[in-house]
């Protein structure tokens, strides 16, 4: 038979037992509910924190990107001929003319011109007189440095014809990209 101290430590095991369960129940349950909550929140946020900074990264690159690309179209627009300059400029191309011994003509100037891609620029026929090396100095001199600073330009057409000894006669079509 069970004695009155066996069923008292019985019960106080029973109530030990129930009042760890209400405390489980109650406070421990609730802990670890609210741990995984904050668990799933913190790897979500940090899947948003890490997306962000690889947007700021990106954008950081994307900024740079865009600075440098603009560098390069000022240095590309200083390159393209302005309509006040275009004076200048064909008198900078009769001066190159000067100083590599050829006579200079302009036949033709075609201002305003438009490109097959829209590119605006001027086009001149000129003729020049002397001999072949001079030629290849006035073609080298205006396509070095035609004007300052560099311009964007191209020869599209050459026709040369012998003349008196050693003397040539030279048809230049120049096209000089414009703003």
């Amino acid at each position: 038979m069970i004695t009155f101290f066996q069923k008292k430590i019985i019960f106080m095991i029973a109530l030990g037992i129930i009042i760890l369960a209400l405390v489980f129940v109650s406070v421990i349950y609730p802990l670890v509910n609210k741990i995984a909550d904050y668990s799933y929140r913190y790897l979500s946020n940090k899947e948003i924190l890490s997306g962000l900074s690889k947007r700021e990264s990106l954008a950081k690159e994307l900024r740079n990107d865009f600075q440098e690309k603009q560098d390069a179209l000022s240095r590309i627009e200083g390159a393209l001929l302005g309509a006040e300059e275009t004076v200048g400029f064909i008198s900078t191309i009769e001066s190159i003319a000067q100083e590599t011994g050829n006579l200079f003509e302009i036949k033709t100037a075609s201002p305003s011109l438009l490109t097959s891609e829209g590119e605006p620029f001027l086009f001149l026929s000129v003729v020049l007189w002397g001999d072949f090396s001079e030629l290849l100095n006035f073609i080298a001199n205006i396509e070095d440095s035609p004007y300052p600073p560099y311009r964007l330009m191209e020869i599209e057409g050459i026709n040369i014809k012998r003349l008196l000894e050693g003397d040539i006669e030279t048809n230049l079509e120049i096209k000089i990209y414009t703003k």
